[in-house]
């Protein structure tokens, strides 16, 4: 008799483990901004739609990445934070698990805009449902912009619950000022529809 147990695919069980870090577009907001300022971003601009629930945008103009590190930073557990497991002992970043770009990419159809700042060449990455679809070399300044399109377009369960966009809004506005309490010396802004929410 043939047992009962099997291995998820790959896709499946990506989409599981986004929804333990993305559970709406606040979610997405405070894992993009915290990579930002782990990225020493003096600038940060987030822009919604539809409460974050058709596109979020993050800009940053922090250290940004290098091409190779472009490419692995949608694999799960792929993370600059830490090396070793005593690491862990000394933490002094937000995130450290390689979580937050693989699941937000899993839920989603995303696009990373970066360049180092000892670079000359930004790179282009595109990615949708977690899978990469194209990587090319840009013309931008030192930082990252990422751009998150259609939240849980391939978990429509999951896409059901999220509140309406004025709702969804009003999350990410409340996460904004949260972080603009805690870190005075970044310029934090938020527009939503090409309207100012923050500035």
């Amino acid at each position: 008799m043939a047992g009962s147990i099997h291995v998820l695919p790959d896709l499946v069980a990506d989409q599981i483990a986004a929804g333990e870090v993305v559970e709406r577009p606040a979610s997405v907001v405070k894992e993009l901004v915290e990579n930002a300022l782990d990225a020493r971003a003096t600038r940060i601009g987030v822009e919604i739609r539809s409460g974050g629930k058709r596109f979020i945008s993050v800009t940053d103009n922090g250290i940004g990445m290098v091409r190779e590190d472009t490419l692995l930073c949608t694999d799960r557990h792929a993370t600059s934070k830490i090396r070793v497991a005593s690491d862990l002992n000394s933490i002094s970043t937000f995130g450290f698990r390689g979580e937050a770009l693989s699941s937000i990419a899993a839920v989603s159809r995303m696009k990373i805009w970066t360049r180092h700042k000892k670079e000359e060449t930004g790179t282009l990455l595109r990615t949708v449902a977690g899978a990469i679809t194209s990587i090319e070399d840009i013309a931008r300044q030192a930082g990252t912009m990422v751009e998150v399109s259609n939240l849980f377009y391939n978990a429509p369960a999951r896409r059901k619950f999220l509140k309406t966009a004025s709702s969804e809004s009003r999350a990410v506005s409340e996460v904004m000022h949260n972080f603009a309490l805690a870190n005075p010396s970044v310029a934090l802004s938020l527009t939503s529809e090409d309207r100012s929410l923050m500035e």
